[in-house]
Order: C-alpha cells, then structure tokens, then sequence
C-alpha cells in the first residue's frame, strides 16, 4: 500500500511539470522542445528515487507567472532527483545554471588562469557527475568576475570586504565559496522556499571538505528585514531580483535603501517589464545614486551583450 501511495504522488508530481510551461520565450517550437526535454529528463534523474523521495511534504499544483510554474519542476527534482544530478534537470539549465558537459569556448582570457576560481571550479565539478571542467571555470567565473573585475570600484570592493551579503535568487548557492573567501562575515540567502531546500543540501556537500560562513536562508521579505535592521550588508543579484514580478520587488525596497551597496545584473525585458526604467524610478524613489554598466564578460555569449549592471549606492 505504501508503495502505492508512492507512486501515486510521483505520477502527480510528473504531470505537474508536464503542465508546467518553463520556456522563457513565446516561441512555440522552443516551448515544445524545453516541453520533450523536460519529460525526458525529469523521469531519467528520477525514476530510481520513486520509492525513496528526499522528503513527504506534499505539493499543490503552482500556476501564474514564470516562478510559479517553476516550483512545479523544483519542487520534484529536490523530491526524487539526487543532489549531485539536479543541475541536470532543465528547468536549472534555464534557471540557475549553464555548466554541462559540453563546452566549446577556448577560455584564452588570463582571467580564466585565476588560481582561486581554477581551485573552486575543480572542487565544484567533483560534487556534480559529469560536469566539463572547463565548463565550470566558465559559469562559475561569471560570478566571480562581477568581484575582482572593474564592474564595481575599488570603495565598493572594500566595502565587501568588511559586510555581510544578501544575494537575492542565489540559484544552487555556490556563490557562499567565495563569499567565505570575503571574510567572515554571514551569507544571507533569499529565494523560494524549495530553492532553500536544494541550496542547504548542496550546502551540506560543500562543507564536508570546505570551510564556509554561516549561511542563513530565509524565504520571507519582512523577517529578512528584521534579521538584517542592524547589520551592515550589501546586495547582489545576478538576474533573480529584475525577474520578480513588481509586487515582490516592492517588498524589498526598504532592504536595498538600508544596503550600503547593491548590485543587480539584469536582461533589458522580462514579463513586460522594461528593467532600465525600472532601475531608475527606484534609484529616486529611494534617493540612491545609481550606476548603470554594460554587462561584459570574457568570451560572452552574444545574446548578454544587452545586458547590463544596476548599481546602486549612497
């Protein structure tokens, strides 16, 4: 009977996420491929974990914007899904990460010889199974390269040294590598409640050979403001934050007013939401100066080339 049950919930879970649509465009033969492919890898990664699902909670179907589908496939690849495979699933390649196993880009920018990102890189492909190397140096130098690069000044880069950081939509949440590096302060996470869950097991994984700040993860604006009131932080945001829709960004007002910096990389549109314009109305209504950066990245794709930084300080 047990058993039963089990494969019952599996089967709702699966049709969650075939009713789930995660392609982040209009186009009808893109959503029908992200449509196959989701099928096919969310019963690969899972199938073998039907009898053993990581938790009992349960799931009631989630609809509405783009995140909200979303949860649909979160919610079952953090369910059945081994951790070391989630990357794999494709609402995180189009989410929360690009590593893979293929990798076609030379990495000829001295940037990529960095012995830090080299070092962190190895570690974090041995977590994940059958990940390029290369791959990785790659995806997880992006986020490096916002920190060490001339994106942000050398006060800003001091600043960092010295505060604790709230990274809003911290994807798998490897970022806390190199904050732990910063200093020691505390990593403050906000994101959906079953990225939290896929963030802490990962987590758990990472702290069994390395060395991190306390993490502390919250998926709730107002006590994150309440556990922040009298700390010194700032902000970063790679893509999450400019992908909210406008009434949860409202809620985080107070928080990037209090920041003592905050740095958001943004895509020109989404959901009908013209980012620049956005960024600038903020930037008065909260009285911050606001800073306004082409994305670069060596060896970028071509399509973030619109891209752009979104800085905002005192």
């Amino acid at each position: 009977m047990d058993k039963i049950l089990k494969l019952f919930e599996f089967i709702r879970l699966y049709l969650f996420t075939l009713f789930s649509n995660i392609s982040p465009n209009q186009n009808i033969k893109f959503y029908l491929i992200i449509f196959l492919k989701s099928a096919f890898f969310n019963f690969k990664y899972s199938y073998k974990n039907i009898f053993k699902p990581s938790n009992d909670l349960k799931f009631k179907f989630s609809k509405g914007n783009y995140w909200n589908r979303c949860i649909n496939h979160f919610n079952f690849i953090e369910k059945y899904f081994d951790t070391h495979q989630i990357y794999k699933a494709p609402v995180c390649q189009f989410t929360v990460q690009t590593f893979s196993s293929r990798f076609n880009k030379k990495l000829e920018n001295t940037f990529f010889s960095n012995n830090k990102l080299i070092y962190y890189s190895k570690f974090l492909s041995n977590i994940f199974s059958n990940v390029n190397n290369k791959s990785m140096i790659y995806w997880f130098g992006s986020f490096y390269y916002t920190f060490n690069s001339d994106t942000i000044s050398d006060n800003d880069k001091e600043l960092i040294q010295n505060s604790h950081v709230l990274e809003i939509g911290p994807g798998l949440g490897l970022n806390c590598l190199f904050y732990s590096d910063f200093n020691s302060k505390q990593i403050f996470y906000y994101d959906l409640s079953v990225m939290l869950r896929i963030q802490k097991k990962i987590e758990k994984k990472i702290k069994k050979t390395q060395n991190l700040n306390e993490i502390i993860y919250n998926d709730d604006v107002v006590e994150l403001e309440k556990t922040l009131k009298h700390k010194e932080y700032y902000i970063f945001s790679r893509y999450a934050f400019s992908e909210f829709p406008i009434n949860l960004r409202n809620k985080f007002e107070n928080l990037i007013r209090k920041s003592r910096l905050s740095i958001f990389l943004s895509n020109v549109e989404f959901e009908n939401v013209e980012n620049e314009k956005y960024f600038q109305e903020l930037a008065k209504k909260i009285d911050k100066k606001l800073i306004i950066k082409d994305y670069y990245y060596p060896e970028q794709d071509k399509f973030t080339k619109k891209h752009k930084y979104f800085i905002l300080n005192d």
